[in-house]
């Protein structure tokens, strides 16, 4: 039941603040710019379709939260369906492309939040299946596609939060594991690796550890024990590397660091001992160029800096101290374009800015300093789009967080736009192609997240304009 709660909790403090009073109070008064047919805010989970558009969630005063649909202009932009009529919403989560169609979570207000599929019309848009009958509602999540399937974590209000899968219909929908059934039940972390299904499972014998699944009930098993007994050995980010699975785990005796696994007991172990003994490296942001993992970490001498694996303890080795001494460079998750790294990094004299490696000391190296001096241009949320990295940044000197792109070079890293205009900050985020343009998700200036398209190195509104924040 808590896991319940905070499942719902979480997905009502995704709204917006506006979302949430008007769902509270729907006699407030709305200003008449906000009741537009195009006056929508806070669009996410942009998943596309084979038409070549694209559907997303996003709220407005008179419908709630619900589904839309874009080509990437204004005119091919539309309310797609009014899944729950009336100013609540369906609160659709958790967009995901499968074999033509996009499917979410979402509530008609008479069943709770359960999957559904649509694809692009509002005839073809409905439920999959009502996993657990009546108000409280499945609440599927972490939607992720698997061989020849669609994957996903829902409670039934039997067995807990356990794997399932579709294949697109009601009766093409099964229960995949049975960990401790119980309403306390609690699987996560769905990781495709190879030919194998990853995830982390809690048992009241075992804490929460690794599994591992093929699709099938009868080869889903505990992979192993990481921190044997009742406590959890802390598993996160877990990334494929081939038909392995990287990831992050405290055994109760070296601390966290990192792991690797083929699938089985033997061979699931720790890579290497980063900062010897009972104090954490705390690798995080995995990214894999081929066989190779990158990850920052730090070993107590160096601080947070960048390194590789080959999956072997001697083959663990520090890339570049691009910060000499203990304080640590990186701060930023890693992107891959082109066989390279870019992520965000202080060398201390200037601050967080863009930079790139080959894997290699003498390849690491400062892209561009985006706010010059020591002011942090603070590169974040990097997209790769085709041959360009896409990210949000300050550029310094009185300007604030807006969108930039980048080719891996000084000369072609570039601000997009001034959004919000001045020290105000855009705050992009959630870029992604459609047909030759760059959507994305940014600040209008006035407090409201709004979409955006940049095609042709222009940058324009999808949807109608707002002078005032939505309140």
């Amino acid at each position: 039941m808590r896991a319940l709660c905070l499942a719902a909790l979480a997905l009502f403090a995704s709204l917006p603040i506006a979302a949430q009073d008007l769902a509270q109070d729907p006699e407030r008064e709305v200003l008449p710019e906000q009741r537009q047919r195009l006056a929508f805010i806070a669009p996410s989970g942009l998943a596309p379709l084979r038409s070549g558009k694209a559907v997303f969630s996003a709220f407005h005063v008179t419908i709630g939260q619900e589904l839309w649909v874009t080509d990437g202009s204004n005119a091919g932009t539309t309310l797609l369906k009014d899944i729950r009529p009336g100013f609540r919403g369906s609160f659709p989560a958790g967009q995901v492309a499968f074999k033509g169609h996009v499917y979410t979570t979402a509530t008609d207000g008479a069943s709770g939040l359960e999957l559904w599929r649509t694809d692009g019309t509002a005839a073809g848009t409905a439920q999959v299946i009502d996993l657990r009958p009546g108000g409280e509602g499945a609440m599927p999540n972490e939607l992720t596609v698997f061989r020849d399937a669609l994957y996903f974590v829902a409670d039934d209000g039997q067995t807990g939060f356990q794997v399932w899968k579709t294949t697109g219909d009601a009766k093409g929908t099964t229960r995949v594991s049975a960990v401790d059934a119980g309403p306390r039940a609690l699987t996560r972390q769905l990781t495709v690796a190879g030919s194998r299904l990853f995830f982390t499972a809690t048992t009241r014998t075992q804490g929460h550890e690794l599994w591992v699944t093929d699709g099938t009930p009868e080869h889903t098993r505990l992979v192993k024990d990481i921190r044997p007994g009742l406590e959890d050995a802390g598993i996160q980010n877990l990334t494929a590397v081939g038909n392995d699975v990287y990831f992050t785990a405290h055994d109760g005796e070296h601390g966290v660091e990192l792991w690797k696994s083929d699938g089985t007991e033997h061979g699931t172990q720790l890579v290497k001992d980063l900062r010897p003994g009972a104090a954490p490296s705390r690798p995080a942001h995995l990214a894999a160029v081929g066989r190779t993992l990158y990850f920052s970490a730090d070993d107590g001498v160096h601080g947070i800096e960048l390194w590789k694996t080959d999956g072997t303890a001697k083959g663990s080795v520090l890339v570049k101290d691009i910060r000499p001494g203990p304080s640590g460079s990186v701060s930023s998750a890693i992107a891959v374009m082109g066989g390279k790294l870019y992520f965000a990094a202080t060398d201390g004299v200037s601050g967080a800015e863009l930079w790139r490696s080959d894997g290699s000391a003498a390849g690491t190296v400062r892209v561009k300093d985006i706010a010059p001096g020591a002011e942090n241009g603070s590169p974040a949320r990097l997209a790769v789009i085709g041959t360009r990295l896409w990210f949000a940044a300050n550029g310094g000197g009185g300007r604030g967080v807006e969108p930039w792109t980048s080719d891996g070079t000084t000369a072609g890293t570039r601000a997009v736009a001034d959004l919000a205009a001045g020290e105000r900050h855009a705050m992009p985020l959630g870029f992604r192609a459609l047909g030759d343009a760059v959507l994305f998700v940014a600040d209008d200036g006035y407090g409201n997240d709004r979409l955006w398209s940049h095609r042709k190195d222009k940058v324009t509104l999808i949807g109608d304009s707002l002078k005032a924040r939505l309140r």
